[in-house]
């Protein structure tokens, strides 16, 4: 996909696998003025042949049609479709994914589902692209930084530590100061179909991930902390190009990562998600402090390569030590452990790997 929202997929995998001797070709459906004609197109194009896989992550059936996807399986050509957002939105891929020789999902919780409809399936988490996202040595910064847009969880994070004296810089949101931003805009014909507001709310009703949604969203209506405050320990800028945010996750002596969603944060059991930010900033040499997740320390070791607080008193008392008192070795070390066990564990090629294997395609390493 050309458009903004996608970029982060040329910056991550389709970067990293060009460098491991990878020809892709990107096809987006949004430049045509129709579904119907993008799936047309797409036909011709497998038409001519040398394609090897056929990839996305596109697993709607009013976006990509079921006989699309069944005559580019009759042509031989083996079928991988990644899905981001399978803890919240498993209903939408239903129809479809049954039809694809492998689904790349990366949140455990609904794979049950997939399960049930019969559809063959991996379990991997996100991973960052090391070439892309690397350690740059430079004096460190001693703030706190954030990356995204500070809403629900994220906005609670960074008021508490604004409150308990921990400067912040919040890059993305409103009220910039400076431009960081800049990204390929392309005229495309129309938006992503998906299913309706209604059709959501009525799946998530359906299992026990989007019954917490709706919980999440009633209850962060009452809970009074969907923005950041006007405080003077932060300061806000504007976003961040996606190529460009090693340059501050190395930078800084701590970088704010979040691991609830849907603002679920405000229930008593949230749900834990792992993102891209999650191995963006170890793999940036970065000194990530997020809510403890057991998946993640799965990823990363507690206290050597990454940070976690389990209380928001934890929160700010680690965050005050590591912006004001820690000695430069004591964050380096940080920093130079966390990116050492990205490249070596969380890259992209590590995961394509794994469906590769599993899809029968021959590569090289």
């Amino acid at each position: 996909m050309g458009t903004p929202m996608f970029q982060w997929q040329r910056v991550h995998l389709i970067d990293e696998l060009k460098r491991h001797g990878c020809e892709i070709e990107v096809f987006n459906p949004l430049l045509y003025d129709s579904v119907s004609l993008a799936n047309e197109r797409l036909l011709e194009r497998i038409d001519r042949g040398g394609i090897d896989l056929f990839f996305t992550n596109v697993c709607y059936h009013k976006m990509l049609f079921v006989d699309t996807l069944k005559y580019i399986k009759l042509k031989g050509i083996p079928t991988l479709s990644l899905r981001c957002d399978n803890l919240i939105v498993p209903y939408s891929d239903k129809v479809l994914a049954p039809y694809f020789d492998l689904v790349w999902l990366t949140s455990k919780e609904t794979q049950p589902l997939y399960d049930s409809w019969n559809v063959k399936s991996f379990f991997a988490p996100y991973a960052a692209n090391p070439f892309t996202f690397k350690y740059i040595s430079k004096p460190i910064n001693r703030k706190a930084v954030f990356i995204g847009t500070p809403y629900g969880s994220r906005a609670k994070m960074i008021n508490a530590l604004a409150n308990g004296g921990v400067r912040i810089d919040v890059f993305g949101g409103k009220s910039p100061i400076t431009s960081q931003t800049s990204s390929i805009q392309l005229d495309t014909k129309y938006d992503i179909i998906k299913p309706s507001k209604i059709t959501t709310l009525v799946n998530w009703t359906r299992f026990y991930e989007g019954r917490q949604v709706i919980k999440g969203r009633i209850v962060n209506i009452f809970a009074q902390h969907d923005s950041i405050d006007d405080h003077p320990n932060i300061e806000r800028y504007y976003a961040v190009n996606p190529s460009a945010l090693s340059e501050y996750y190395s930078e800084y002596s701590l970088s704010l990562a979040s691991t609830s969603t849907n603002h679920t944060d405000v229930l008593n059991s949230p749900l834990k998600i792992i993102n891209l930010r999650n191995f963006e900033i170890p793999m940036s040499g970065g000194v990530e402090i997020c809510k403890y997740n057991s998946e993640l320390a799965d990823y990363f070791e507690e206290g050597k390569e990454i940070l976690f607080y389990r209380t928001d008193e934890e929160l700010v008392d680690k965050a005050r030590y590591y912006t004001l008192k820690a000695t430069d070795s004591e964050i380096l070390n940080i920093k130079k452990s966390a990116r050492f066990r990205a490249e070596n564990e969380h890259t992209w090629w590590k995961r394509f790997c794994v469906a590769f294997e599993m899809l029968g395609i021959k590569y090289l390493m």
